[in-house]
């Protein structure tokens, strides 16, 4: 029903069945709910998505009120909705709302755990969208990388860098990587500031999976991401040390 984008018609069915299950026991609800906020919509018109936001805005109201406005339930139906709302330009509604979900992951989950990054990327998306661009800074100050990229990481956002993005994108030997809108030369960052030599340069040439180079640290597998050479626009800036 859902991907026939029916929405009216599973609106009452959805409510039922959460509220069928709270009726049982907590346990119950939360297994329910996480069948519910699984679908997140995929849309191929900006018609079909529109005409989910009341979906997913009576998903959102019904576990705030069943499982409690903080539950992880409720969240996660609060993510769901931030990512219809921003899509559909509302911004401001779908920042506050994800400001809860990070203020809510960060606090169950360690710094580096992708739930966390992936919600701070998220929200970092839709304060550049509505301007806020001091926000996204302060939004990145807190990552942390390991004691053999730190002083690269501080002379990169000493050149005017700006964080595009802290996140996991490899499923093996990856902690933290930290993207920049600007190119990295890579070369003589790591001979100029005396990089130790754990740190590597990272070039890679995907297709599917996109392009980046950059530093890793073979130690700690945190790292310092910029576009790859070859894909980067003649404006992108380059970091680099005479």
């Amino acid at each position: 029903m859902l991907k026939e984008h029916r929405f009216d018609q599973a609106v009452p069915l959805v409510e039922s069945a959460l509220r069928e299950a709270a009726a049982q026991s907590p346990e119950r609800l939360a297994e329910v709910a996480r069948g519910v906020v699984a679908w997140r919509g995929i849309f191929a018109k900006a018609s079909e998505e529109a005409a989910s936001e009341s979906y997913f805005r009576a998903v959102h109201r019904v576990l705030a009120e069943l499982a409690g406005p903080e539950s992880p339930a409720a969240m996660a139906a609060a993510e769901n909705l931030a990512g219809i709302l921003g899509s559909l330009g509302q911004t401001d509604e779908a920042i506050a709302l994800r400001e809860k979900v990070l203020d809510h992951v960060s606090r169950r989950f360690p710094a580096d755990d992708p739930r966390v990054m992936q919600v701070r990327d998220g929200l970092a998306f839709l304060y550049r969208r509505a301007g806020h661009e001091a926000k996204v800074t302060e939004l990145f100050a807190s990552v942390t990388l390991c004691e053999h990229l730190a002083s690269a990481e501080r002379y990169i956002l000493g050149q005017g860098a700006k964080v595009v993005s802290c996140c996991q994108p490899w499923s093996e030997n990856c902690h933290i990587w930290v993207y920049f809108d600007a190119l990295l030369d890579c070369e003589r960052l790591v001979q100029g500031l005396k990089l130790d030599a754990c740190v590597v340069i990272h070039d890679h040439r995907g297709t599917h999976e996109g392009s980046e180079r950059g530093l890793v640290c073979n130690i700690h597998h945190d790292a310092l991401m910029g576009p790859h050479p070859s894909d980067a626009a003649p404006q992108v800036k380059t970091i680099t040390l005479a």
